[in-house]
């Protein structure tokens, strides 16, 4: 259907929607802006800014301003969290705030001084050398699996409170095709590689008690396989995909004829940097695009409902963005509209989608199921 993500996001109902989600947004936290690996599908791999680390008193002010609104919170991003000197301190700090620390991380950095703090990690993992040629690493594939393995028995031996979300990717995007499409190709190929680290684990007798089939579809519907739990310890194995949400890992972004498009990241996500940059944008982890710069200072609901961020939501509901790298990460979408809702409130954009003669799955988007 011709126009149908404009006549989505246009729909009463799905500005609605994100008006509510104003109420409730996540804020995403880069305690550092470097990373110990360059892996070939991140876009910040050739950036090599003089490094900097989050003041500690900012991050603070970060996680006692969010938590307190009652508002999500997670760290890590495209940049590695586990490099940050004080990092131990930070995750102690959510701690006593009441919460948990979440954050996505590649595993390679975390201390000794971290393994038993309670932490909900989404770890990225290479399960076998083809994978683990993407990431750019000097230490060799046996390293690499020496040191995850340690962490992850350590927190499995002692029970430590959390979850390790040991994601596996479908590289697929690496054949050539840009098209964004969260469908799995390769379910087979995480299958096995699932089976691989529950072998390494010692927990291949919990792997092989999951129904076949079902592991599959859950796979294909990208929902976790839980191979350990016990108490408020848990590892799973968390399947995804690698897509251009930041389409400059893979080519140049063009320079648009005419600038336009619309995102409604800016309604749900605040991505703080470590120099206090307030991007709006998960696909923008260079931070090219910013709203201004926090301190421990910054009144965040304040900022959050400020004058610039609301220039920013403006600019995207005349479909006029901004800032031009808005316009030119768009110019590779369909429609030049990224849809967010989709992830947000999947039912309310599938009640919109049905009443437009629309059932099946699109490339942007899956019907919730069940």
């Amino acid at each position: 259907m011709d126009g149908l993500k404009e006549k989505l996001v246009t729909d009463p109902r799905y500005r609605q929607g994100l008006e509510r989600r104003l109420e409730r947004p996540a804020v995403l936290v880069a305690p550092t802006n470097v990373c110990n690996l360059a892996c070939a599908y991140c876009s910040t791999r050739n950036v090599h800014p003089p490094r900097r680390d989050m003041d500690v008193a900012l991050a603070k002010s970060l996680i006692d301003q969010t938590l307190g609104n009652g508002w999500a919170l997670s760290f890590g991003q495209t940049y590695e969290p586990f490099l940050h000197p004080r990092i131990e301190e930070l995750v102690r700090h959510v701690h006593d705030k009441g919460s948990t620390f979440q954050s996505a991380t590649n595993g390679l950095a975390i201390r000794r001084a971290a393994y038993d703090l309670p932490m909900n990690l989404l770890v990225s993992y290479s399960a076998d050398e083809a994978d683990f040629a993407h990431r750019g690493a000097k230490l060799s594939f046996d390293a690499y699996q020496k040191r995850l393995l340690a962490f992850f028995r350590h927190r499995l031996d002692k029970r430590v409170p959390g979850r390790l979300s040991v994601q596996i990717a479908d590289y697929s995007i690496f054949r050539g095709d840009l098209t964004y499409d969260k469908k799995i190709a390769d379910v087979d190929g995480i299958l096995r590689k699932a089976r691989l680290l529950a072998e390494r684990l010692d927990l291949a007798s919990a792997f092989d008690a999951l129904d076949p089939k079902e592991a599959l579809e859950r796979i294909a519907a990208r929902a976790p396989l839980v191979l350990f739990e016990a108490g408020d310890c848990r590892l799973e194995v968390q399947p995804t995909k690698i897509m251009p949400n930041s389409y400059d890992a893979f080519t140049d972004l063009p320079e648009p004829a005419t600038p336009g498009g619309y995102c409604d990241s800016c309604w749900t996500m605040l991505s703080v940097q470590a120099d206090g940059g307030a991007a709006f944008c998960c696909c923008d982890p260079a931070a090219r695009a910013v709203a201004g710069r926090l301190t421990p200072e910054t009144d965040l609901a304040a900022f959050w409902r400020g004058p610039e961020m609301e220039r920013i939501r403006r600019g995207f509901r005349e479909f006029r963005p901004v800032h031009a790298f808005c316009s030119r990460c768009l110019a590779l979408t369909s429609e030049r509209i990224k849809p967010l809702l989709t992830v947000h409130d999947p039912g309310l954009v599938a009640a919109i989608l049905r009443e437009r003669g629309v059932s099946q799955d699109l490339p942007w988007f899956a019907f919730p199921r069940g």
